[in-house]
């Protein structure tokens, strides 16, 4: 399971009491005196991962909402995709569906058409609604795209239906001996794309998804098809000489474990259940040269059921950095995540919940990419960056923002892909104060995320070392901030080097230039680097 429009502009006021800089008066200089001052070290030379991406999933909503009025969806895509009025995510999931199944899915919002006809033929003109974001994705400059496969396409499956049903006994949905088949249905898809003589949807995936999740049972409610490690290698082996054999670029994604310990331990409750091996996917695929060929070094999991604190946030991310430490050549992304919980959740209670979630899949794992489950959501669960309470054609198309959206945004419209991070030491308060810092891809340019649960100020004092350590001294950053009062709004540029303040219950982006020019930074971003005064 994953189930009012600010426009975030930078010319946005922000209240003297959210300021960032040296204490004012009245309310805020009270909290900040009360406030401990966190000590942060950046050593400019230490590197760790390169940034590849931040995204979200289109599955399943974008087949409802692409058919709005053409001003609503571009300005959901805009809210997606925009890098001065949006969140300018980088990576866009886009589902290849299964076949609609109203038999074990009840809810419609949760299945969708196959471009398959049948095997070797499509109708090109099907999952017309989500191809509109696809599109509109690829206009506003995302780069990188994985496409997306829950379940083999119904007349693959074994019970002919999207998920398994009843079926209790079966390691996976796939027809047996099928691999090849659905090998063939994917390739067929990523060829399709890669040669559409529509150049706006002409896209070759840099990734292919070809397992969701696939240690979980998924007998109802949505697509999708549990695969036993036999299953899982059978099934990529097909598809690596299917991707040879058509020249295709895109390369394999996965495993998609649906936690972060079966990445590393072997699962024994479905061992037992269904007498096949679930889980310790990485010795799967990195021990194995056979399945590793196909993986370009990449892995995937999914964050659900690491979150909580003080139990599973920091112990199950720290002890997935250690089993990685051993294959070194292999990056990580988490590639999905939602708060599984119920209630429709608009504040920054579950926009802080998540940047937590962020910066220590960062920080911890060495994540190089991170995306959000659903970009729009129309249900009462906390799964939604966008959210909307249209159900069926005739229903008003409404767009309600949540603050997880903007929150979001204070990663991924300012870390963009190539930058990497760099060593942050001081406090990493999971409950308090977070930091981490980003550099490049563009000489110079620096990016540092701060996410302060606390419910007052916290004071920052910053010190620099390494070769560009002396050119930070007069250097200026200008603050996004995301509160309850505002979304990415800019504030008043801040000299780091002398200190500053990071707002209650915020999510803080310090956006620069070590041994840069600020003026030139102001000029080519629009900054208004005028003091702002307070409000009358």
């Amino acid at each position: 399971m994953k189930t009012e429009h600010f426009p975030g502009s930078i010319f946005a006021i922000v209240s003297l009491a959210l300021l960032l800089g040296p204490c004012n008066s009245g309310k805020a200089s009270a909290l900040s005196l009360e406030a401990v001052t966190n000590f942060y070290v950046v050593d400019l030379g230490l590197r760790h991962q390169t940034m590849d991406n931040f995204g979200a999933n289109d599955a399943w909503s974008m087949q409802k909402v692409g058919a709005w009025s053409e001003a609503n969806k571009n300005h959901i895509a805009d809210l997606l995709f925009a890098t001065n009025t949006g969140i300018g995510l980088s990576c866009w999931r886009f589902n290849l569906g299964a076949g609609i199944n109203t038999n074990t899915i009840r809810n419609p919002w949760r299945t969708v058409e196959t471009f398959a006809v049948a095997e070797g033929k499509y109708d090109w003109n099907r999952q017309a609604n989500e191809r509109w974001f696809l599109r509109a994705a690829k206009a506003h400059g995302v780069r990188q795209f994985l496409a997306t496969v829950y379940s083999p396409p119904r007349w693959l499956t074994r019970n002919g239906l999207s998920n398994l049903g009843a079926d209790t006994h079966s390691t996976t949905n796939l027809k047996p001996g099928a691999e090849d088949q659905f090998a063939a249905y994917i390739t067929d898809i990523l060829v399709h794309f890669r040669d559409n003589p529509d150049e706006r949807e002409r896209i070759e995936f840099d990734y292919v998804l070809p397992f969701n999740e696939p240690q979980w049972d998924w007998q109802y409610g949505q697509e999708g098809n549990r695969a036993g490690n036999a299953d899982l290698k059978r099934t990529w082996l097909a598809l690596v000489k299917r991707l040879k054999q058509t020249g295709l670029k895109t390369k394999i994604l996965g495993p998609e474990s649906g936690n972060i310990p079966d990445m590393y331990l072997l699962d024994p409750g479905p061992r037992e259940k269904w007498r096949a091996d679930y889980g310790n996917y990485l010795h799967l695929i990195c021990d194995d040269p056979e399945v590793s060929d196909g993986f370009v070094g990449i892995l995937s999991y999914h964050s659900y059921w690491s979150d909580r604190v003080p139990d599973q946030l920091v112990p199950h991310r720290r002890e997935l950095g250690r089993a990685l430490s051993h294959y070194p050549a292999w990056k990580i992304w988490q590639t999905e995540y939602c708060i599984m919980e119920s209630g429709r959740d608009l504040t920054m209670d579950s926009a802080l919940r998540m940047a937590r979630i962020v910066h220590c899949d960062l920080t911890l794992v060495s994540a190089s990419a991170w995306l959000w489950w659903n970009a729009i959501a129309n249900d009462d669960y906390k799964s939604g960056l966008i959210y909307t309470d249209y159900h069926d054609p005739g229903d008003a198309e409404t767009v309600c923002e949540s603050k997880l959206l903007w929150a979001l945004g204070n990663y991924s419209r300012f870390i963009r892909p190539g930058m990497w991070r760099v060593e942050m030491a001081g406090r990493q308060d999971v409950v308090g104060l977070m930091a981490s810092m980003f550099l490049g891809p563009e000489p110079g340019r620096a990016v540092i995320v701060f996410v302060n649960l606390a419910g007052h100020l916290q004071k920052v004092s910053l010190t620099m070392k390494g070769a560009e350590a002396g050119t930070i001294t007069d250097r200026l950053f200008v603050p996004y901030v995301t509160s309850a009062e505002t979304n990415l709004a800019a504030g008043r540029p801040v000299d780091i080097a002398k200190g500053f303040d990071i707002p209650a219950r915020s999510v803080v982006t310090m956006v620069g230039e070590i041994g840069g020019n600020f003026s030139n930074q102001v000029e080519r971003e629009g900054i208004d680097a005028r003091p702002i005064k307070a409000p009358m």
